[in-house]
This record gives C-alpha cells, sequence and structure tokens, in this order.
C-alpha cells in the first residue's frame, strides 16, 4: 500500500481543489490513494471525515466510487461550504447563470446592506463598493446550486483584495503603502475566476451528508460501526497557535450572505469564536486519564508548567475524539498527522495515536512520512528562549484496521 506518496510535482491549480485556498489541505493524490487501496483491500460503502475542511477526502472518494456513502464534519461555516458545493458541483445551467449574473455587475444598483465589525480595517472602501456589487448580483442567482458555487468563486478574490498578508493565514494587517498600492481588479478578477473553474465543477454527488457542528457533539450521536472508512486529518494542536481556520475564513463569511451559510448563531461573536470553540480550544481545567496522562508525560516534563494546560486542554478533547471515531469505525482509520512544537519540545502525536489506537483493538497496516515541500508557513516560525521553531514540515500517513472479531 502507498507505494509513492511524495507527489512533489502535483499541482492544485490543475484541479478542483486548487480553485479555492483554505488552511493545511491535505494533497488530494496521498488521500485518493489511500481510499483506492483500501476499496482493492476490501469492499468499502462509506466513508467519514470528522474534520473534512475543504472536502479534499470526501471529494476524491466521491470520485473514486460514486455511489458511496459521504458523511462529513466540520465546525466552520466555510469548510462545510466550500465541501458542499465540491460535492454537490454547479447545476447544468451554470452558463445561463453566469451570464445573468454579468448582466447584473454591468447594470449595477446598490441592493442589499453589506457590513460587518472593523470592515474597512481589513477592506478599503472602493474594494468594499466592488465586492457589495458583486454580493448584490450573487444573492439574485435564484439557483442554490449554482449560487452557493458563485459564493465559493468569491472567497479567493476577498482574501486577494483584502488588507491583510498572504503570508499567513492569520489576519495581519498589511503596511499602508501596500495598502494603498492594491489595483482595484475586484470585478475583472472574480469574472474570469468564474468563467475559468465552472467546468471543474461539472461532476457532482448528492449521496453526503455535512454536518455543521462540534465533532465531540457529533459522535456520541452517531451509531457504533457507521462508517467502512474514517479518514482525516485532525488538528495536531489547537486552532490558535497552529493553525487557525476560523480566522482565516471570516472575512468571507461575513461577506456571505447568512441565509447561504450553515450557522449555529454563535459564529460572529468575534473574529477568534470559530477558532476558540474547535478542538482543544476551550479555556479550562483539563481532566485526563492516567493512562493519558502517561502518554504525555515524557514531553510535559520537558515542558515549562506554565504552557501544560493548553497542551492537556488539546489532548483531552483528541482523546475524546479519538474515543468516539474507533466506536463509528467499521473497518479502517487513516490519518494524517503532523508533531507540532511547544516549548521548543515536539510532541509526537503520531507515536501518542498509535499507542491509544492499539488499546482501542486497532492495528496497524501503514506508517508513512512525506515531507511538505511547499508551505504557507514558513520553515522557522518564531523564536523561544532567543532560539528559531521549526514549523512542521513532514506528515505522517497512519492507516490502522480494525480487528476482526471485535465486538
Amino acid at each position: 500500500m502507498l507505494s509513492d506518496i511524495s507527489f512533489k510535482n502535483y499541482k492544485k491549480s490543475e484541479d478542483i481543489h486548487g480553485t479555492i485556498l483554505y488552511p493545511a489541505i491535505m494533497v488530494a493524490p496521498v488521500q485518493k490513494n489511500i481510499i483506492s487501496d483500501l476499496m482493492r483491500r476490501e469492499d468499502i460503502q462509506s466513508v467519514f471525515d470528522p474534520f473534512h475542511g475543504s472536502g479534499t477526502a470526501l471529494y476524491e472518494a466521491a470520485q473514486l466510487a460514486h455511489e458511496i456513502q459521504i458523511v462529513g464534519c466540520d465546525i466552520n461555516p466555510l469548510a462545510n461550504l466550500i465541501t458542499k458545493v465540491k460535492l454537490q458541483g454547479v447545476d447544468q445551467n451554470i452558463r445561463e447563470d453566469i451570464l445573468q449574473l454579468k448582466d447584473m455587475l454591468s447594470s449595477h444598483g446598490k441592493k442589499y446592506n453589506y457590513t460587518f465589525p472593523n470592515m474597512y480595517k481589513w477592506l478599503r472602501e472602493d474594494i468594499v463598493a466592488s465586492l457589495s456589487r458583486i454580493r448584490d448580483a450573487i444573492i439574485e442567482i435564484s439557483n442554490e446550486q449554482n449560487r452557493l458555487f458563485f459564493w465559493y468563486m468569491l472567497c479567493d478574490i476577498i482574501r486577494k483584495y483584502s488588507n491583510t498578508r498572504s503570508s499567513t493565514y492569520k489576519l495581519h494587517i498589511k503596511e499602508i503603502e501596500k495598502i494603498q498600492s492594491i489595483d482595484n481588479d475586484v470585478v475583472k478578477s472574480y469574472i474570469s475566476a468564474i468563467d475559468n473553474n465552472a467546468d471543474k465543477f461539472k461532476h457532482n454527488t448528492w449521496n453526503f451528508t455535512l454536518h455543521k457542528c462540534d465533532i465531540l457533539d457529533l459522535l456520541p450521536k452517531l451509531n457504533a460501526a457507521s462508517f467502512d472508512l474514517s479518514i482525516t486529518s485532525p488538528p495536531y494542536g489547537d486552532n490558535a497557535t497552529t493553525v487557525p481556520y476560523g480566522q482565516f475564513s471570516m472575512l468571507a463569511l461575513h461577506t456571505i450572505d447568512k441565509k447561504d451559510l450553515e450557522l449555529e448563531g454563535w459564529e460572529f461573536e468575534n473574529y477568534s469564536i470559530i477558532d476558540s470553540k474547535s478542538l482543544g480550544g476551550k479555556k479550562r481545567n483539563a481532566n485526563l486519564s492516567p493512562y493519558q496522562m502517561s502518554l504525555l508525560e515524557p514531553f510535559l516534563s520537558k515542558i515549562a508548567p506554565a504552557k501544560h494546560r493548553k497542551v492537556l486542554v488539546f489532548f483531552e478533547d483528541y482523546f475524546k475524539f479519538l474515543d468516539g471515531l474507533c466506536r463509528v469505525t467499521k473497518k479502517y482509520i487513516a490519518l494524517t498527522l503532523g508533531n507540532r512544537t511547544v516549548d521548543r519540545v515536539s510532541i509526537n502525536l503520531t507515536d501518542i495515536t498509535k499507542q491509544y489506537l492499539e488499546t482501542k483493538k486497532f492495528q496497524k497496516l501503514v506508517h508513512a512520512t512525506r515531507e511538505i515541500p511547499i508551505k504557507r508557513t514558513p520553515k522557522v516560525t518564531s523564536l523561544v528562549y532567543e532560539k528559531p521553531v521549526s514549523s512542521m514540515n513532514h506528515e505522517f500517513i497512519m492507516i490502522y484496521e480494525k480487528e476482526r472479531f471485535v465486538a
């Protein structure tokens, strides 16, 4: 299995996964190979991704077997919209709706209110006016399937013309000179994006269910052994100090009509709320079992006590997630993991996960390491004790099979 996972020459720009930017996207051909290898090994009728993000694994599963049951979960409403658009694609009348959209853009009269907190910090005034034109036109598209595609294609345009730096996923203001030098080609860029990418969304599936919620709330509601294959890349730590998926998404979420988003009601309280509600993000005291603590002690002993709580809180949630995942998985678990660094100490998430899965009666099929050749995050991210700290430059593929006689 997995004879090649390097894919150093893979370019997202050549397929659907390159149509939108999202943090820490899994490498599509790697996920495709994992799924296809397991399908050749045994019948796979259902695939579950509990942190589906931009939908890479779910989309690849659907392309391999059109009749397969696809189920995903993500707490981020932008991830939910992105994955839904990839799976359901566009309607056969997409070109007619593109013509309608262009016509409305050429005869604009402001119709819908567009404002959100700190708007003019993150968007220049003339950029807001251009985005407002596009937003008004999208709202008028009656076909929901195509309308969601139009929102999807607007997300990268918003970030490209925003005042936030492109070198990080966090919202980080540019220098004033760079903000002033932005050429306002918003409408032109958007029209080009929808024209050039619509055909990539012609393939669709409707045999999917996406849950927009906290995975720890969903897992107890699912039946045992619900899914033949669970495949995902879980967070390596709390979002605020690893990958800020929520903060990255906020400008787009504030622009998209809320009627076209799956929302629980809390998502717009502040710019960091999605990250703080994600796995390990809630500030509290952790309560781990003696066995769980024994897995962490080799790392905690080297980390300053002041930084213990964020590690413990994340792992309390992570172990709950693994407990639930093992319960709902019938045959295989495939994880793409990374080892984060806290206080200059690399926490071996892969080994911790290995030991934990084995106590849940899952046995190893594959362990593989893949170098990450291109990263938005720099290889050295910060200084701790005046020494550089390296970011994650490798990812680890772990495939486990449930022991056959486990009830």
